[in-house]
């Protein structure tokens, strides 16, 4: 079964394979080819026999004949001829930091190192520090960087690309007609930043929805098959489970189903203490059904409100349906500005006039462009005079389009705290998003400091994915949160929430903290090409699941309020 996430590993494979090889510009050409492929919200098979493929940002013919040959056979022929004289695992390779293509095939040649496993054992045995280009810090470098890959390494997958392949399966299931209703249950639909598998309630009284479902494009194998429940291996690398319901326990199998494992307790025990069973099949007094057909009615019954599946995490969202105090959310329509977008001007795929198509499309009122700045080359970071030169254009495309852009940076804050582009050239912007990407090895305190002083400066309006976590990747900042939060309130400065999937970043645990010391939030896709802008919901998913509410995110304003914010 292929899929959009092994296409892309064996397209960014393909180009490491090159670059060791050292032929010159094909290799960005598939890294680009990959970066689009990963980012699509379509399957590319469906894609390919659309006849689209063309279509797509970084694919030419040459790579178009590579997808297409993975499509209808499921392998490359390229990728595994070239496997073959590099037989090294370059998709883990590429999570760990310090490790580019030519050092990984540094060690291969040298020590024979084709995994992680093997990298570890070389390091134990001290046998990298002697390495030309290595030395006995790079080495010790390496073993934190395994250790931290390691430790956060998980075989669950991203929300931002897995909703998409549920949502397709869905909707194949209410077109087919064979399903009364079809809902998302489980992590997917608390809109967690990562879920272990798929789990899918429908109401049907015909046997075929289970033939269907079981022969879906999207399923690999057949696990399970049974008359009211099968699960399925899929092809994007999880599991999938379809539970047939009858309509009287259909909510109360939406509640069992919902909330993780403490919510879920919490309310049993609520049902027992007045004297109730409370279980996937109905809400109980006795034998006696009380409840079950409706999800809503089996909270009111227990005494509290319905809560928005997001907050489902026993997090005092229980307590607060209690009481009536629930927060009333931000909601998905309400955001109608995206505040971290980026183009072909730095690191981006698409042009500004394309990315206010596609959002305007999305029934976005306004975007934040904000391209990097120029200390951070590998992004093709813009200096005072590009800035100059790119706000011009947006003043002139803002004469005439219906959607508004906001002239915006995300501003590199420096080693020392200080900001990357002169006050005149930040004194021309609408927006200003101050973030950290290089010298992350500094200690905790210094790193606090550094962000700190950005804070403080009064030059930027929010802080960008503050933790700068990779999920998967990359651990969090180690950074005094408290400390920054304070010094964010005392300036008026936001926190950013990224929905880009990899940093789902500031994680909601800390967006509920930061609600707490009165800070206002921005939300941003950090869109790189057109199709990243539906990553602005994940954002808005989590701002939900930290309690926020409409006031509190600054993209529920219109493009003049936005205008006005305080710098």
């Amino acid at each position: 079964m292929i899929s959009n996430k092994d296409l892309a590993e064996k397209l960014n494979d393909i180009a490491d394979i090159l670059e060791i090889m050292g032929i010159k510009w094909e290799p960005r050409a598939y890294r680009t080819a990959a970066l689009t492929i990963s980012g699509l919200s379509d399957d590319i098979s469906t894609i390919y026999k659309q006849g689209r493929l063309l279509e797509l940002g970084g694919v030419g013919k040459s790579i178009a004949n590579s997808i297409k040959e993975y499509v209808e056979t499921g392998k490359i022929k390229k990728y595994e001829e070239l496997k073959k004289k590099y037989p090294i695992d370059f998709e883990n390779f590429r999570k760990i930091r310090g490790l580019g293509p030519k050092r990984v095939y540094a060690l291969y040649k040298n020590l024979g190192v084709k995994n992680v496993s093997d990298l570890k054992k070389s390091i134990a045995e001290d046998k990298i520090k002697n390495l030309e280009g290595f030395g006995e810090k790079s080495q010790n470098e390496l073993g934190k960087s395994i250790e931290s890959f390691l430790s956060i390494k998980s075989d669950r997958l991203l929300l931002g690309y897995a909703i998409d392949y549920a949502d397709s399966i869905v909707k194949k299931l209410v077109k087919s007609g064979l399903f009364e209703r079809v809902e998302l249950a489980g992590s997917m639909r608390r809109m967690k930043e990562t879920i272990g598998d798929i789990d899918i309630l429908v109401i049907s009284d015909k046997q075929e929805g289970m033939d269907f479902f079981s022969k879906l494009d999207e399923v690999k194998a057949v696990i399970v098959k049974g008359p009211t429940k099968t699960t399925v291996e899929l092809g994007i690398g999880t599991t999938c489970d379809i539970r047939i319901l009858p309509k009287e326990s259909f909510g109360a199998a939406m509640q069992y189903f919902t909330g993780n494992k403490d919510h879920n307790v919490k309310i049993r025990k609520i049902a027992i203490s007045k004297g109730l069973k409370l279980n996937e099949y109905g809400l109980f007094k006795g034998k006696q059904a009380v409840s079950g057909g409706n999800e809503e009615e089996i909270y009111n019954k227990l005494g509290m409100d319905w809560m928005p599946p997001e907050l489902r995490e026993n997090t005092g969202e229980v307590e607060a349906a209690q009481q009536h105090r629930l927060p009333k959310l931000v909601e998905y329509p309400q955001v109608i500005g995206d505040m971290h977008v980026h183009t072909k001007d730095s690191d981006g795929m698409n042009s500004l006039e394309e990315m206010a198509a596609a959002a305007e499309n999305r029934g976005l009122k306004y975007l934040a462009l904000t391209n990097h700045s120029k200390s951070l080359p590998i992004a093709h970071g813009l200096d005072e005079k590009r800035f100059s030169e790119l706000n011009k254009k947006i003043d002139s495309f803002n004469e005439k389009s219906g959607i508004k852009i906001l002239k915006g940076v995300e501003l590199e804050i420096l080693k020392d705290g200080s900001l990357d582009l002169n006050n005149d050239s930040l004194h021309g912007l609408d927006f200003v998003i101050g973030a950290v990407h290089q010298n992350l090895k500094m200690n905790g305190k210094d790193l606090t400091d550094r962000l700190i002083r950005a804070i403080n400066s009064g030059k930027i309006n929010t802080v960008a994915h503050p933790t700068d976590r990779i999920i998967g990747q990359r651990e969090e900042l180690k950074l005094d949160f408290d400390r920054v939060m304070e010094a964010c309130k005392r300036n008026e400065v936001m926190l950013e929430i990224d929905g880009y999937p990899e940093r789902s970043d500031l994680p909601f645990d800390l967006v509920r903290k930061a609600k707490g010391y009165g800070i206002n939030f921005s939300l941003g896709s950090d869109s790189h090409r057109t199709e990243h802008l539906r990553f602005l919901s994940l954002a808005t998913a989590i701002a939900r699941r930290g309690w926020l509410e409409k006031g509190e995110v600054i993209n529920t304003l219109s493009y003049r309020e936005v205008l006005k914010l305080k710098r």
